[in-house]
């Protein structure tokens, strides 16, 4: 399970989760011109077979209008620091593996 994360989540989550999900990027460290848009993270993901977490609802929308892959995880817990979200994320873990091993999903929302 590759995971991509979005610029608008912090880099530094990977040290938080990197045991328990050890295949993890954060965009700033694939090999793309940063800033990277949304539609570069979509066309990396899809070539490298990642699924994509973000906070940013216009993945929803290009999920919608290109259909999978990639999946994409999106975040509903703004106002939280990277501890936190690295915690939501951590006890999500089989919810995360089932969502990505599924071939008929498409979109997981976290709260």
């Amino acid at each position: 399970m590759k995971l991509l994360f979005d610029a608008n989540i912090s880099w530094r989550i990977l040290k938080f989760i990197k045991d328990d999900f050890p295949s993890c990027f954060h965009v700033k460290d694939i090999p793309l011109k940063q800033p990277v848009t949304d539609r570069e993270i979509w066309d990396f993901a899809k070539e490298n077979n990642f699924t994509i977490i973000t906070h940013d609802d216009d993945f929803e929308k290009l999920i919608l209008q290109k259909s999978i892959p990639p999946k994409v995880i999106i975040l509903k817990s703004f106002n939280r620091n990277t501890n936190q979200i690295a915690s939501t994320l951590l006890s999500k873990k089989e919810i995360i593996e089932s969502f990505v091993s599924n071939e008929d999903l498409m979109i997981l929302e976290i709260y």
